[in-house]
């Protein structure tokens, strides 16, 4: 009912807001409360529970004089215990406006109160998010006549202001929200933010004065003006688009002009008369290449792969041997320099992203998982981060809790566990047959092991963190965009920590790109990794113990934390935000799957793919990890979606589930490695998926911008059902890949081309 009264005496605004006292100072005028309190007495009696609505209340006041004797006759009275609530006077005088025209029957002023959200049907489903029409109020513009009876002289002394009043209604609930009622309110755009939520405060303590200290309006600027931040970051991001776009015309002519060189050495093979060519020269490097047209040498004997044209040819009057093909004349014209540039081009990144040819020793059915992974990250992410701009939330979470089904959704975040194997699974088997090949851990580069994996990741993670950060708020429009940025203080006092891959353990409350959470952790399991590979490759039994003992930390850890704070198995139960800052984001409590992933890593690398199982085993093997994954992924379910676990259970669960479901995955990547996957590898390893799985870090890194940008932006809420999410879904899957592949375009791959340019480094084989 207080949510039925709150809407109810949004119409009595209108009425109070021509009882006030015009000064040419701030303006106190809530002197007028109680008098409201009692005029409104009778409609508060009325019966809401009734269902009879008291018309007359609604009504707008039919003469302005009368408002004012009205007002005279209480300021008379006096009442000084009504504690004060200031407003400017332009914001009043305009407001003022406002009720004349509404009682003349101006449509600009009727416009302005129908774009007040209003409540809807289904308020007993808890419908309480009521934001107007963001659009129609912002499109107003007053008028304004010297004389009114005439309508002379008209001016336009303000448009429409969307703002939005937020009145918490309780305590934090499903997936950490609070109830939250949300009114769309249009004022003058002369009227601030303050004196907006005065305005709202007056009209909540008719009701309950107790309520005012949690009301909150907020309202939107029509255009913001660029910070110096933002220029700066415009300016940097349009210096890249120069240099790719530069860079990919020139890798274009240069390819071009290779195409014609190969003609002519072609006419020149086949014994045409050449004339001017039979002494070809180019100089690179200040080294002379005297290329022999007398002999019949093809120069290009392998033209289906261009990184193979290592053809020798004869010189004349010396035993220098020169590489042919294209990349051969494209490096004839190009040194480092060109080269540092060459990195940036689109036209070469391109078809890198979208090849489909691998190393050998690779590992292939990782590309499958970590695609679907992401997949699965995206579809809880989905649900997660528009939960609040649904309409139907109340009635739409309830129901789906309850079927077996959405436990795939609810428990999601196993998905990340699944990255945490792959992470320690990859780092484990490409270390040790790197060390294997040096000789050892001594002969191990050490500092090209952490330098490699920080320059993999931090580029692009912190040129989109200096993207977005200072311009997201630039990016749209509508009744919810968030104008003060996604981020606490732009992250202005924590990206450091970010920088630092410390974002998990330092000023959590105002982390920077929330989701950067994941990247923390896996750095930080990174420089941990020495730990296990350096005894692993010396000792499997020492090896061995120090895998073990990291995963011990692990369930100690989570499971004294999980039963200190009486922490629920299910992260969307009340206590989902102690959770997830005690117990999801740290370190020590999930790094149990990444050491399973490691130690599967070693298994592999010892046998070298090559394992020797029988076919029971094999099909024990799929069916204990089949098992183990759906108890963890299914065991909380409940048909009524009520199922409460003691301390002790969820402690348990929370310490143990995770690495549980490492473990079912590091079966999946043996067994396919082994041989021994079936249908299962086939799917996991098609080659389709090669190029998604690419793009796999760009699209988490991505992901929530293009989430924040669809919802922040709807001009109305939504109404979730299945088909809807299907839809909402797979829209945000596309459009996050093809956002990827172009942050990987613009950051990722120029960083990896520079590294191999400056420090030469080759493709693994």
């Amino acid at each position: 009912m207080f949510a039925i009264r709150i809407a109810f005496l949004l119409y009595l605004i209108v009425h109070l807001s021509t009882c006030l006292k015009r000064t040419d100072e701030t303006v106190d005028y809530f002197k007028l409360i109680q008098h409201a309190q009692r005029t409104s007495e009778a409609s508060r009696k009325y019966s809401l529970e009734e269902n009879a609505l008291p018309i007359e209340h609604l009504q707008v006041t039919n003469s302005y004089e009368k408002v004012l004797a009205r007002a005279e006759e209480i300021q008379a009275s006096g009442f000084d215990d009504v504690s004060p609530y200031d407003v400017s006077s332009v914001c009043l005088n305009h407001t003022k406006l406002l009720i004349d025209a509404l009682i003349r029957r101006e449509p600009w002023a009727w416009r302005m109160i129908d774009a007040m959200g209003k409540p809807p049907s289904g308020i007993m489903d808890f419908h309480i998010h009521w934001i107007g029409e963001w659009s129609e109020c912002i499109d107003v513009q007053a008028i304004e006549y010297q004389n009114p009876a005439n309508k002379t002289g008209p001016s336009h002394p303000f448009t429409g202001e969307y703002c939005l009043a937020s009145i918490p209604l309780g305590n934090q609930g499903a997936l950490g929200q609070a109830a939250v009622l949300a009114i769309g309110m249009c004022f003058p755009d002369t009227c601030s933010s303050s004196d907006a939520t005065a305005l709202a405060k007056t009209l909540v303590s008719l009701i309950d004065v107790n309520a005012t200290s949690r009301v909150q309006v907020t309202c939107q600027e029509k255009s913001l003006e660029y910070t110096g931040k933002a220029i700066a970051v415009i300016v940097i991001c349009s210096l890249f688009a120069a240099v790719i776009v530069l860079a990919t015309a020139y890798d274009i002519f240069l390819n071009h002009y290779m195409a014609s060189r190969e003609s002519e050495y072609k006419l020149i093979n086949n014994g045409t008369d050449y004339g001017a060519f039979n002494d070809v020269t180019n100089e690179r490097d200040g080294n002379r290449y005297v290329i022999d047209t007398s002999e019949s040498t093809p120069l290009y004997a392998d033209k289906g792969n261009q990184d193979s044209r290592n053809d020798e040819i004869s010189y004349a009057g010396q035993n220098t041997l020169l590489k042919a093909g294209s990349k051969a004349v494209k490096n004839e014209l190009t040194g480092k320099m060109a080269n540092l540039l060459l990195s940036f081009s689109v036209y070469s990144n391109a078809p890198k992203i979208f090849s489909t040819n691998q190393p050998s020793g690779t590992l292939t059915s990782v590309n499958g998982i970590r695609f679907l992974s992401m997949t699965w990250v995206i579809l809880g992410h989905t649900y997660a981060f528009g939960f609040t701009l649904t309409d139907n939330a109340a009635t739409f979470y309830p129901e789906m809790i309850k079927r077996f089904t959405f436990q795939a959704i609810s428990n999601a975040t196993v998905s990340v566990d699944t990255f945490f194997v792959l992470s320690g699974l990859l780092v484990s088997y490409l270390s040790l047959r790197e060390m294997e090949k040096r000789g050892g851990a001594r002969k191990f580069k050490w500092g090209m092991f952490y330098f490699h994996r920080f320059w993999r990741l931090t580029p692009p993670y912190m040129l989109l963190l200096m993207l977005y950060v200072p311009t997201f708020k630039y990016w749209g429009n509508g009744p919810g965009w968030p104008q003060n940025g996604v981020d606490v203080d732009e992250c202005k006092d924590t990206w450091w920590t970010n920088l630092l891959y410390i974002n998990n353990l330092v000023r959590t409350d105002k982390m920077c790109m929330g989701w950067s959470w994941y990247l923390a952790n896996d750095m930080q399991f990174y420089v941990l990794s020495p730990l296990m590979l350096v005894p692993l490759y010396y000792s499997p039994l020492w090896g061995t113990v120090s895998c073990l003992c990291l995963i011990l930390v692990n369930f100690i850890s989570a499971g004294v934390i999980s039963k200190q704070n009486h922490l629920s198995a299910n992260l969307l139960a009340a206590n989902g935000n102690e959770a997830m800052a005690d117990l999801y984001i740290k370190p020590w409590t999930r790094i149990g799957p990444y050491v399973v992933g490691f130690f599967t890593g070693y298994l592999l690398h010892i046998t070298k793919c090559k394992v020797k199982m029988s076919q029971i085993l094999n099909v024990v093997g799929w069916i204990v990890a089949t098992t183990t994954a759906m108890l963890v992924l299914y065991g909380l379910y409940s048909p009524d979606g009520s199922k409460i676990l003691s301390d002790d259970t969820s402690a348990f669960y929370n310490a143990t589930s995770r690495t549980a479901w490492g473990m079912c995955v590091a079966w999946v990547v043996f067994a396919c490695a082994s041989g021994y996957g079936g249908p299962v590898n086939k799917l996991l390893s098609w080659r389709a998926i090669i190029p998604l799985s690419r793009l796999t870090y760009c699209a988490y890194l991505v992901h929530p911008l293009v989430m924040y940008t669809y919802y922040s932006s709807k001009r109305t809420l939504m109404r979730w059902y299945d088909f809807e999410m299907i839809y909402i879904f797979l829209g945000h899957l596309c459009v996050s890949y093809a956002a990827a592949f172009v942050i990987s375009l613009a950051f990722e791959s120029p960083m990896m081309g520079l590294e191999k340019v400056l420090l030469g480094r080759k493709k693994n084989s």
